[in-house]
């Protein structure tokens, strides 16, 4: 029976699980459409080891099926073989499969491993889907059994093993012979670590892990540096990346032959998160937190970061995992107008608010949601896995909204709930690829609400320094949220030499005035080159009067623009910045690029940087150049080759064009 009590009291009942994972490490909740808490804790472990990852717009597509080469890829991964590639990109084991295929070194690999084989024909067919007794397969010899003792009919034979040996739990397979999808093989590839080894004669395990005796926090993830920390312990990681969704679980590291860390295996069952939410009441304040954890022994995270008591705020909302037992605080709150409720509004399950987000509702949020109908304005407070803990009147500087969002490219909307990210149904059309202040309006009269989105303001002066993890001399957190635009990436990612502060577009600073989230500038849709003017006279044959039409168009290395009747403060030869309108009529961007004249060649840190005044400039991998001697465009190596001094063309930050002259 659900109990209704104060929203800053204590909710005292728990409910049954909701997630194997604890809500603030936001690991079931980074994919919008991954429900299954034993998929999402899947997925978030194998991303840290590189098996396989989500799509840019934040989606999983768990239930995509995977074709054959795409599998063997995953499957060389899982054996941590992807160091050994080189040697198997130029064989040619399938006739199907040569060199010049995407995935011909790990089919190769797997094939020489002898963990995959062809059809009768002696093809690999790698584009053809892969049948979960395939999959199944491939991942039982690398676990040491072998066909010679296997018995009976494949696939049916290794099906039967691979029951008993612990790989097909929870995976949802009942048919040899159907289609593996991601959530399944995400699946597999988790229960490997735990399966049952091969014992037969002349067993070869390539699926070779040890897991750690006991079970630890993790920490912090830093694949910048390529260390993982558990338990006040740094290891070094065999792939680095840099990865917050798993930060404050239990559960045991996986190492390698090295004893370089893997991954990290969180508890998937056994613990469960609580239902049950206080709301802090005052600055500072820790009242109810030890009746949350049924005792005073536990670690704080606020937003994904460790904190402490001194660190909470009023309106703040803690939870309790007892999974890795802590309390986990989201300080995330945001004001709605109240579209509606199932099933009703004075015993609500879930709302509707966000022009149509519709999110559970906890029971000790209740007594405070029965305070409002329908229509009403209110400032919902939210927990780290993004349910609604409580509701406050829309006033007061502690009770106001302060959520924002980053929308994509096609106007989708994702708010910042803590560490993670929450699906909000209503669109971002006209904000696309920025960070907004986020609320919601008045329903019209069928009830129907939309989103009322502000572009954000937030700025931290300085450069971004990945080695530093820092931001204008600004420590960056251990979960750091980073967007290049709208597309969510990790520090690892970015170039060593760091961001200029010019392209940073969006900077936020949390409670202990450390930054938690960074925007880049998105440039995918910026082009670079060199401006050149077409003019045509024409003599009027009556009057002799003459005119002069000009327009203006670029070259960019490897075509032209078309040229628009377009009046820019630009010369022929002057190289920009430009960006071509949705229309194709004209420019919508046409910006000349900052110059740094005569750089030695001593300046340049290998190839992709290079330092002057005191200050290094990233240099891409498709950085345009330009001999000026031969009005030709040439590649990086040759420019450099050309000449001892070089002049650079900057935009934000970032060389974009090198000129060469003798």
């Amino acid at each position: 029976m659900k109990k209704r009590i104060l929203t800053w009291l204590l909710a005292i009942s728990m409910l049954g699980s909701l997630l194997t994972v604890p809500a603030g490490a936001a690991a079931v909740t980074k994919f919008s459409d991954v429900s299954d808490s034993y998929t999402a804790t899947a997925v978030e472990t194998l991303r840290l080891m590189g098996v396989l990852d989500g799509y840019g717009d934040g989606t999983f597509r768990p239930d995509t099926v995977l074709n054959r080469a795409q599998f063997c890829k995953m499957a060389v991964y899982a054996m941590d073989g992807s160091s050994e590639l080189g040697r198997y990109s130029t064989v040619t084991i399938f006739p199907d499969v040569k060199p010049s295929h995407w995935a011909s070194s790990y089919i190769n690999m797997a094939a020489k491993k002898g963990v995959i084989s062809g059809f009768a024909d002696g093809k690999f067919k790698p584009e053809q889907t892969v049948t979960a007794g395939q999959a199944v397969t491939i991942l039982m010899r690398g676990l040491g059994y072998k066909d010679e003792n296997m018995g009976g009919v494949w696939p049916q034979s290794y099906m039967a093993e691979a029951g008993t040996c612990g790989l097909l739990k929870s995976t949802g397979i009942t048919s040899a012979y159907s289609a593996l999808t991601r959530a399944q093989a995400a699946k597999l590839f988790l229960n490997l670590f735990e399966a049952k080894r091969g014992t037969g004669e002349g067993a070869v395990v390539l699926f070779n892990y040890t897991l750690s005796k006991d079970e630890v926090y993790l920490t912090a993830v830093d694949g910048g540096r390529g260390t993982i920390t558990a338990d006040g312990k740094t290891y070094d990681m065999a792939h680095p990346v840099n990865s917050t969704s798993l930060i404050g679980s239990k559960g045991r590291l996986v190492t390698n032959g090295d004893g370089d860390v893997l991954t990290f295996l969180p508890i998937t069952s056994g613990g469960s998160v609580s239902s049950a939410a206080v709301i802090i009441g005052s600055n500072g304040s820790a009242s109810g937190l030890d009746s949350l954890a049924g005792s005073n022994s536990y670690q704080i995270y606020k937003n994904g970061s460790p904190a402490t008591a001194a660190d909470l705020k009023k309106y703040d909302v803690a939870t309790y995992s007892a999974s890795t037992n802590s309390i986990i605080v989201c300080d995330t709150r945001v004001s709605v107008y109240y579209e509606d409720s199932k099933p009703s509004p004075s015993n609500p399950n879930t709302i509707t608010v966000l022009g149509g987000t519709e999110l559970n509702v906890l029971p000790s949020a209740v007594e405070s949601l029965s305070a409002f109908k329908p229509g009403q304005q209110m400032t919902i407070l939210l927990t780290a896995d993004g349910q609604v803990a409580g509701a406050v009147e829309p006033n007061g500087s502690t009770a106001r909204s302060n959520a924002i969002a980053v929308v994509s490219d096609k106007g989708t909307v994702q708010m910042i709930c803590g560490g993670a990210l929450l699906n909000i149904k209503g669109s971002g059309t006209g904000y696309e690829d920025s960070v907004v202040d986020l609320s919601g309006t008045k329903p019209d009269k069928d009830g129907k609400g939309t989103l009322s989105l502000r572009t954000a303001s937030g700025k931290v002066n300085g450069d971004l320094n990945v080695k530093d993890r820092t931001l204008g001399g600004k420590k960056l957190t251990d979960n750091v949220l980073i967007f290049d635009g709208s597309r969510q990436m990790a520090l690892g990612e970015l170039p060593q030499s760091g961001v200029n502060a010019s392209r940073i577009a969006y900077a936020r600073t949390n409670w202990a005035g450390e930054v938690d989230l960074v925007v880049i500038k998105n440039e995918l849709d910026v082009q670079f080159g060199r401006v050149f003017w077409n003019s045509t006279r024409t003599t009027d044959p009556d009057t002799g009067e003459v005119t002069l039409d000009e327009s203006l168009g670029v070259d960019y290395g490897t075509g032209k623009t078309d040229t628009y009747r377009m009046k820019y403060n630009v010369v022929t030869g002057d190289f920009v910045a430009f960006r071509i309108n949705k229309g194709k009529t004209g420019f919508s961007l046409m910006e000349k690029l900052g110059k740094l004249s005569n750089v030695r060649s001593s300046a340049w840190i290998g190839k992709t940087a290079v330092t002057f005044s005191n200050r290094t400039y990233e240099v891409p991998s498709d950085v345009l150049c330009y001999n000026a001697d031969t009005g030709k465009w040439i590649n990086l190596d040759t420019a450099l080759a050309y000449s001892d001094t070089t002049d650079l063309y900057v935009y934000n930050g970032v060389v974009r064009v090198i000129e060469v002259k003798a």
